[in-house]
C-alpha cells in the first residue's frame, strides 16, 4: 500500500495575501508572527541553502573527496543516499558535518557568508510594517543566523528590537505591543550557530517552550523558508490545537514539500504563491501605504554626532596651554576639523570662530548656506547661530523656514525652531505646533520631550502635562540621560516647589555625568536660591566653570549670587565676563538679567548705560521666565538704590512676562 498523497493546500496569490493581511490588522485583537527562513536573504547577498549545498558545499567537499568525479547528482547520491537534486537544501546540515570538520570551520563559514551583509529593499519594507505602533506584527521568528532583521529595524525604522540570539534569553520571549521581538531560533552566527543535522533536530528546550507560548494565540506567515528542521517541525507539531486562532500562511514559488507539510495541512495552511521576497514586500508595502526610510533620520543621527564633536572639540579649543595633553588633543581636533566633508566643514569652521570672531562665522555660515542650499542642517545651524549670537531674529526666523522647507522632518530644527519661537517670539501656539510636529516624528526622543515640558511648565503653565512628558524622557533612558534628568531636576525645583525630589535628581544627574556643566549651575544655583548654602553654591559654580571656562550662562548665574551677597568688586568682574561672553550664549534672556544686575550693583554713574542696554534687549522680545532676581533687589535696597521700587517692576517684565509699558511712566526709563 502506498503513501497517501499530501491534500494540497489552499492558495491564494501574492496581491489577494496583501489585502487580507491589511484586513487582519484592522482587528485590534488579531496579531500575527512572521517566520523568515534563508530565501528572504538572498536579494542580500547571502545564498539560499539550496544554492550553498549543490552551487558551492558539495563540489568543495567533491574536491576533497573524489575531484576526478565530474558528474556531481551521482557522486552525491552515492555519498548521502537521501540526497535530492531537485530539492538540495535537505542535505544542509549532513553536509555542513561533513564538509566542515570542527565547530570553529563551520562557525567560520558562516561568519563569511554573513559578515558585511546590507538589508536591501524587502527586509527595509518588512521593517516599517513590524515597527508599526499597533503592535499587529511585531514578531519575528528566524532560522537565519544573519542580522538583517534587526538591522533593518535599527536602519530603517525608530523601533528597538529585543533579539533573543541565545537560549540563555529565552525567558525574554513574550508579547509585547510596545517593542519589537526577533527570535533566532538556530542562534547568531557569532554565537555557536546550530547548523548541524543534530543540532538543528532539537531546539534548545527553554527556546521551544517560550516560542510555544508565545505563538499560541498568534497567527503565522511563513516566508522564504524551506520547512526542512526536524526541530522547527517538533516544536510546532507540540502547539494546542487551538494555538495559532488567526490562521498559518505558507508564502512560497511553490507549494511546500518539507517535512513541515504535514503540519502545515493539519492547520488548513494557505499558500500564498510568491517566491521572491521583494516582490511579496512590494506589493504589501502598497496595501499598507508603508513609508520609505527617512532620509532625515540619518542627518539627524549625524547632527547629533555633530553636536557632540561641537561640544566636546570647543571645550578643548578653549583649554590652557598648560592643561594635560592641552596640545594633543588640539592637533587631534585641528586634524578631525579638516576631515570633515561638504556642508559639515562649513559648520565647524564657522562654530568655532562664534566667539572670537561672530562676524567672521556669520560670513562663513552666509557662503555655506548658498553652496550648499539643501542641506537642512546647515541651514538650522545657522538659523540658532543667528538667533543666539546676532539676536538677528529675523534673519533666524528666515532660516529656520528655509531649513524645514528643505526638509520638513528634521525633528531637532523642528525643536530649535519650537525654542526659538517660545524663547525669543512669545509665539507660543507658533512653538507648540513645531514640538508637537517633532514628537509625531520621533515621540521617543528625552531632548524633545524635557524640551517641549519646559515649554509647556513655562509657556502653558500646565505642570500635569509638564510633569508627564518629563517622566517619558527619563522612561527612555532612566538612568545615563544627564541632560534630562538635569532638566528633571530644575522643573522640579522651579515649577513644583518640591524641592527634595530636585535635590534626589540633580545628584543622580551629576552621579551619571560629574562634569555637566549646565547641571552643575542649576545645581549651584539651586543650593544658592532655595537651600541658601551660599558656600556650596560657590563651589559648584566654580566646579561649572572649570568644566566649560567659557559658560556665559554660569558666569551670569554666578555673578546673581555674588552681587547679592554683597561681594561687590568680585560679583561685578565675574558680570563682565558673563555680559562679554552672552550674546554667543544661545540662552535667550542671559542679556536681560545681566544688564539687571549691571543696572542693580555697578556704581552709580555706570547705570545709564546698562539701563539703556536692559531697555533695548527688552524691547528685542529678551527675557527670562521665572528666574529669581528678588536676591539682588534686597541687596541692591540694602546699598541705597534709588530706584529700588522700579527694580521690582524691571523684574516683572523680566521673569513674569508683565507687560514692558508698565516702565512708561518711570522719567528714567524714558530717557533710556
Amino acid at each position: 500500500m502506498g503513501k497517501t498523497k499530501p491534500k494540497p493546500l489552499r492558495k491564494i496569490s501574492a496581491e489577494e495575501f496583501a489585502r487580507r493581511l491589511r484586513m487582519i490588522t484592522k482587528e485590534t485583537d488579531k496579531r500575527l508572527a512572521v517566520f523568515l527562513g534563508a530565501g528572504c536573504s538572498v536579494s542580500s547577498g547571502i545564498p539560499a541553502a539550496g544554492d550553498l549545498v549543490k552551487g558551492q558545499w558539495l563540489p568543495r567537499l567533491r574536491d576533497f573527496c573524489e575531484p576526478e568525479c565530474k558528474d556531481l547528482d551521482t557522486w552525491a547520491k552515492d555519498q548521502f543516499p537521501d540526497y535530492d537534486p531537485k530539492n538540495p537544501a535537505t542535505l544542509y546540515g549532513a553536509l555542513m558535518e561533513r564538509l566542515f570538520l570542527y565547530p570553529d570551520d563551520r562557525q567560520r563559514e558562516i561568519e563569511n557568508l554573513c559578515d558585511g551583509r546590507f538589508p536591501g529593499f524587502g527586509y527595509a519594507a518588512l521593517a516599517s510594517l513590524v515597527a508599526m505602533k499597533d503592535g499587529h506584527l511585531n514578531v519575528v521568528l528566524t532560522t537565519n543566523f544573519d542580522d538583517l532583521i534587526a538591522d533593518a529595524l535599527f536602519l530603517f525604522s525608530r523601533a528597538r528590537p529585543l533579539v533573543i540570539h541565545h537560549e540563555f534569553l529565552a525567558s525574554y520571549i513574550r508579547p509585547t505591543r510596545t517593542r519589537p521581538l526577533v527570535v533566532k531560533l538556530h542562534g547568531d552566527y557569532r554565537l555557536s550557530p546550530q547548523n548541524t543535522a543534530e543540532e538543528t533536530d532539537t531546539l534548545k528546550r527553554n527556546i521551544e517552550s517560550n516560542v510555544r507560548l508565545l505563538l499560541h494565540d498568534l497567527g503565522l506567515i511563513f516566508i522564504g523558508y524551506g520547512g526542512n528542521d526536524v526541530g522547527i517541525k517538533k516544536m510546532l507539531e507540540g502547539m494546542p490545537k487551538e494555538g495559532l486562532p488567526p490562521g498559518v500562511f505558507w508564502v512560497s514559488r511553490e507549494e511546500p514539500q518539507g517535512i513541515i507539510q504535514p503540519w502545515l495541512e493539519s492547520r488548513n495552511a494557505i499558500w500564498v504563491e510568491k517566491g521572491d521576497f521583494d516582490e511579496l514586500m512590494l506589493l504589501v508595502r502598497n496595501e499598507f501605504n508603508l513609508p520609505h526610510p527617512d532620509r532625515a533620520r540619518f542627518d539627524d543621527v549625524f547632527g547629533k554626532y555633530f553636536a557632540t564633536y561641537d561640544t566636546l572639540s570647543s571645550r578643548i579649543v578653549k583649554l590652557p596651554s598648560t592643561a594635560p595633553d592641552a596640545s594633543a588633543m588640539k592637533e587631534a581636533v585641528k586634524r578631525a576639523d579638516e576631515s570633515f566633508p561638504d556642508w559639515w566643514a562649513v559648520a565647524v569652521k564657522a562654530e568655532r570662530l562664534k566667539d572670537t570672531d561672530p562676524d567672521q562665522a556669520n560670513a562663513i555660515y552666509a557662503r555655506g548656506s548658498e553652496q550648499f542650499p539643501q542641506s537642512a542642517l546647515l541651514l538650522g545651524y545657522y538659523a540658532v547661530f543667528l538667533a543666539a549670537v546676532r539676536q538677528d531674529y529675523d534673519g533666524a526666523d528666515k532660516y529656520f523656514r528655509r531649513a524645514l522647507e528643505v526638509d520638513p522632518s528634521q525633528e531637532a530644527i523642528l525643536t530649535n525652531y519650537a525654542f526659538f519661537l517660545y524663547r525669543c517670539r512669545k509665539d507660543y501656539d507658533g512653538a507648540e505646533q513645531r514640538y508637537r510636529r517633532a514628537l509625531e516624528i520621533n515621540p521617543n526622543d528625552a531632548l524633545i520631550l524635557s524640551s517641549y515640558a519646559l515649554f509647556l511648565a513655562g509657556a502653558r503653565k500646565d505642570y500635569g502635562a509638564a510633569e508627564e512628558h518629563f517622566r517619558r524622557a527619563l522612561e527612555v533612558n532612566p538612568n545615563q540621560e544627564a541632560s534630562s534628568l538635569g532638566t528633571y531636576a530644575f522643573f522640579l525645583y522651579v515649577y513644583h516647589k518640591d524641592y527634595d525630589a530636585a535635590e534626589e535628581y540633580f545628584r543622580r544627574a551629576l552621579a551619571v555625568d560629574p562634569n555637566h556643566t549646565n547641571n552643575l549651575g542649576y545645581y549651584a544655583t539651586f543650593l544658592y536660591l532655595v537651600r541658601k548654602d551660599y558656600d556650596r553654591a560657590e563651589e559648584h559654580f566654580r566646579r561649572a566653570l572649570a568644566a566649560d571656562p567659557n559658560n556665559a550662562n554660569n558666569f551670569g548665574n554666578y555673578a546673581g549670587l555674588l552681587l547679592a551677597q554683597g561681594k561687590g568688586p568680585e560679583g561685578l568682574s565675574v558680570l563682565d565676563r558673563a555680559l562679554a561672553l552672552a550674546p554667543g550664549s544661545g540662552t535667550p534672556g542671559l542679556a536681560a538679567e545681566c544688564w539687571f544686575y549691571a543696572f542693580a550693583h555697578r556704581p552709580a554713574k555706570e547705570r545709564g548705560e546698562a539701563l539703556r542696554n536692559l531697555k533695548r534687549v527688552l524691547e528685542e522680545g529678551g527675557w527670562s521666565p521665572d528666574w529669581d532676581l528678588s536676591p539682588n533687589i534686597a541687596q541692591a535696597r540694602k546699598d541705597g538704590h534709588p530706584d529700588a521700587v522700579w527694580l521690582e517692576k524691571l523684574a516683572a517684565v523680566i521673569s513674569d512676562g508683565a507687560d514692558i509699558k508698565t516702565l512708561d511712566t518711570w522719567p528714567r526709563w524714558k530717557k533710556a
